[in-house]
């Protein structure tokens, strides 16, 4: 039963993903999701049902459109790929129920803005602010079936990580400095909605770590300096779904490391 459900949660996850990419596409251009429907971006041809199967439409084409033989992005493979991963992955850690709907949710959201972000560099409010209020609503929710983040926890995380993220945007900026996009703290509150308090401590120190050593890694081979802006969209959103993953484990060994 458990590998019929894994393989249930990976159609739909690959599905899901051919979704976000849509999402990931269209909404930070101020398009609508829904119409036109799905054509080729070269030459504009409506997609047929038979070109918008997720993972063998891609492969079968050979990652070229059927009509105009234009090459599609192998981004959009690769996040139907990760999304039904990640889908079957949540099942296994949390399980049948309301939390894994709620984790789903999130990851989801996540996706898109990891896309967006990798894409442009940009994490659009279109996406950040609805997101930031449909985690409230999942923790409000939460609070009523005794889960978490419950409501307050979610309030205390997003006050706590869209706190500190305005404190590294604002005081540099006072200096005429530019080290973090406003956008980043937009996803810093979505990001302690979204575990809550007190794993948004682990979600942002994951975040830091890895937005840290990446950075430190690119100055040393040179390919970009240290008074370059840092987008930590990306970080942000890889450390919330660690945490969703395994921050329960993290705050455990954190906390007999800390007494010990």
């Amino acid at each position: 039963m458990e590998i019929i459900l894994a393989i249930i949660f990976f159609l739909l996850g690959i599905s899901i993903g051919s979704f976000l990419n849509v999402v990931a596409d269209r909404v930070p251009l101020g398009k609508s999701i829904i119409s036109p429907p799905s054509h080729c971006f070269n030459c504009g041809h409506k997609l047929e049902s038979r070109d918008l199967i997720p993972l063998i439409s891609y492969i079968w084409l050979r990652g070229k459109c059927r009509y105009c033989r234009a090459t599609i992005p192998l981004r959009s493979m690769l996040v139907e790929m990760f999304t039904g991963l990640v889908f079957v992955m949540a099942l296994l850690k949390i399980g049948l129920g309301w939390p894994l709907a709620g984790s789903l949710i999130c990851i989801s959201i996540l996706i898109v803005l990891i896309v967006v972000d990798m894409d442009s560099g940009v994490l659009p409010h279109l996406i950040v602010y609805p997101a930031i209020g449909t985690m409230i609503i999942i923790a409000g929710v939460n609070t009523f079936v005794g889960t978490e983040p419950d409501i307050r926890s979610a309030l205390l995380g997003f006050s706590l990580a869209a706190g500190l993220f305005l404190l590294l945007w604002g005081v540099p900026k006072l200096l005429k400095k530019n080290i973090l996009g406003f956008g980043d703290v937009g996803m810093a509150g979505l990001i302690g909605a979204s575990v809550g308090f007190p794993l948004v401590v682990i979600a942002l120190y994951l975040a830091i770590l890895t937005g840290g050593v990446t950075v430190l890694i690119l100055i040393a081979l040179r390919v970009r300096r240290l008074s370059d802006p840092i987008s930590f969209g990306l970080y942000l959103a890889l450390g919330a779904i660690g945490t969703i993953f395994w921050g329960r484990e993290i705050l455990g060994l954190a906390s007999v490391l800390f007494a010990g």
